[in-house]
């Protein structure tokens, strides 16, 4: 649950598993006086690359481009790794300036979120450092 000192944040990932490929999208999105929305991407086995950031945007803007994103990557056959998981989000990673450098942390916040939650699905990529 969100504290006082904390910012309600939550995401949600997309795994495909082709026989070519096993590769997950995280999105995530800050609410907030400066919302974010993050798509990190990349191998089951890494940590992802960032590869979508918008910041400077309301927070209803900041849903819209990763459900559209989300939406796109499903066509592809995409499907559930972690359901919408909401969390707390400590606010000294909210900062949009730094959205990009804190992005793995963020990630960590929501992986640790969604396995306590029960969110957290079969085919869930790791997040290194969400064990905390």
């Amino acid at each position: 649950m969100a504290s006082s000192d904390s910012v309600v944040s939550f995401g949600w990932e997309l795994h495909l598993e082709d026989g070519h490929s096993d590769k997950f999208y995280r999105f995530i999105v800050v609410t907030g006086d400066e919302a974010i929305v993050l798509g990190i991407h990349g191998s089951r086995s890494g940590k992802g690359q960032i590869g979508l950031v918008h910041t400077q945007i309301t927070a209803a803007e900041a849903l819209g481009h990763a459900v559209r994103r989300s939406r796109e990557k499903e066509r592809k056959g995409y499907a559930p790794s972690r359901d919408f998981t909401v969390f707390g989000l400590p606010a000294d990673l909210t900062d949009a300036a730094s959205a990009h450098s804190n992005a793995h942390r963020i990630a960590q916040h929501f992986g640790k979120h969604a396995r306590e939650t029960g969110t957290e699905l079969g085919h869930a990529s790791h997040i290194p450092g969400s064990d905390f």
